[in-house]
């Protein structure tokens, strides 16, 4: 027993082998000196809401039950603002008020056009309306462009009855119809990407393109109401002035006046 209690303790000396200490020297890198200016906290993106990926997704299921049954008729719609003989070689395939593709590009049109609408209000112009926000705010929208839309036809096709122009009164609302089912492929595809990377440029490159054409829509109405002789062009460019800026002009006025009146 005295020799086991006399034994040297070789545990220590395994140790030391095993996990040497470790010796600290000099280098050259150093730590970075960026300091931290202020301690300002960012708030969190909230994911973006469910309706509006599902708003998304009608559209693209939409155009492409187009794409696959009416894919000539598709191409006819969008190579018509280029040119008077592929409207109508489209005229003459059918009445396009009445095809199933209408329904199915305006409906793609009024949904990706009051998204985009929505969109603009949430990054842009952040209007509050009596606390109505997501999707009944986006309801409301998508209604006014519906009633803005049915009361401009309804105007038009009355003052086609006044002034006895049936044949160019039609010509001029297939131009507006034509115009509104090209818009809304092209305003779907720049939604994607404006509603998921909440970019302000590319909302404003949208808006250019879109008053891009209806500037190219104001120009083909004007040559259409060029057909009737028996008007004056000053009087035909006041009547398109009266359809197409007059709306824009009173729905800009009633946005500054809401803004002025939350601002104050």
């Amino acid at each position: 027993m005295s020799r086991i209690s006399s034994s040297p303790d070789t545990t220590l000396t395994m140790q030391s082998i095993a996990f040497p200490k470790q010796v600290f020297v000099k280098t050259i890198f150093q730590s970075h000196q960026l300091q931290p200016s202020d301690f300002q906290v960012n708030q969190v993106r909230n994911n973006q809401p469910d309706w509006v990926l599902a708003i998304l997704v009608v559209c693209v299921i939409l155009l492409a039950w187009v794409q696959v049954f009416y894919h000539k008729r598709l191409q006819q719609i969008f190579r018509a603002p280029f040119s008077r003989r592929f409207i109508n070689q489209l005229t003459r395939d059918g009445n396009l008020f009445m095809e199933r593709i209408a329904v199915a590009l305006g409906i793609v049109y009024i949904l990706a056009f009051s998204l985009f609408l929505y969109e603009f209000n949430e990054q842009v112009l952040k209007l509050s309306f009596h606390g109505i926000t997501g999707i009944p705010l986006y309801w409301l929208i998508t209604l006014l462009n519906i009633g803005v839309l049915a009361a401009k036809l309804a105007l038009v096709q009355f003052l086609g009855i006044i002034f006895k122009t049936k044949e160019t009164t039609h010509n001029y609302l297939l131009n507006l119809l034509i115009f509104a089912l090209l818009s809304g492929p092209l305003l779907l595809a720049t939604l994607i990407f404006i509603v998921y990377l909440k970019s302000v440029l590319l909302l404003y490159i949208c808006l250019a393109v879109f008053s891009l054409m209806l500037v190219l829509r104001f120009i083909r109405g004007f040559f259409i109401g060029m057909a009737l002789t028996k008007f004056s062009y000053l009087f035909l460019f006041v009547y398109l002035c009266s359809l197409e800026i007059l709306p824009l002009l009173v729905l800009i006025k009633i946005l500054l006046n809401h803004t002025q009146t939350t601002g104050t």
